[in-house]
């Protein structure tokens, strides 16, 4: 395969949610990143998975995690998707959370909350898969946040 970018855009025509997945260091400095990688696994054990790239400026604090938290994005959280799609270590200077028991960052406002326990990370071509093991949930009302095509979407009405 020599077209990496029609690559990229092929697989933008696969809708998603958005996420935005959280996790503190061993010293409680909490890192956040947006992912739309997000998929269930497995129902027994209650079993979540999402990739990081190699390159993220987050890696080593995701890879090191004990605990990390799944925070599924409403409709109205455009901007906190994109605050966290950026590169940048003081993310969480100016964003409202609270922390899980296991200390993850949680978002408030979110869609749904998976609290998890790192179960596995298989090193994958340029990303890690971490497999999640879900030790606590929660979810809200409302409409999520979905990306298609390289922008953000909103459900239609069924018709």
């Amino acid at each position: 395969m020599n077209d990496l970018r029609q690559f990229r855009r092929c697989l933008g025509k696969f809708a998603t949610g958005v996420t935005v997945v959280t996790c503190a260091d061993r010293a409680g400095k909490p890192y956040g990143i947006t992912a739309n990688s997000f998929s269930s696994v497995s129902l027994e054990p209650p079993l979540i998975l999402w990739n990081i790239a190699r390159v993220s400026n987050s890696l080593t604090a995701f890879l090191n995690a004990e605990h990390f938290a799944i925070n599924v994005l409403a409709s109205g959280q455009r901007d906190v998707s994109k605050h966290f799609a950026r590169s940048d270590h003081t993310l969480f200077d100016s964003v409202e959370y609270s922390r899980s028991a296991s200390g993850a960052p949680l978002l408030p406002g979110s869609l749904a909350t998976f609290e998890c326990r790192t179960f596995d990370v298989h090193e994958c071509g340029d990303h890690y898969i971490v497999i999640g093991e879900v030790v606590e949930f929660s979810a809200g009302d409302g409409e999520p946040l979905l990306f298609f095509g390289g922008d953000y979407r909103a459900l239609a009405a069924a018709t």
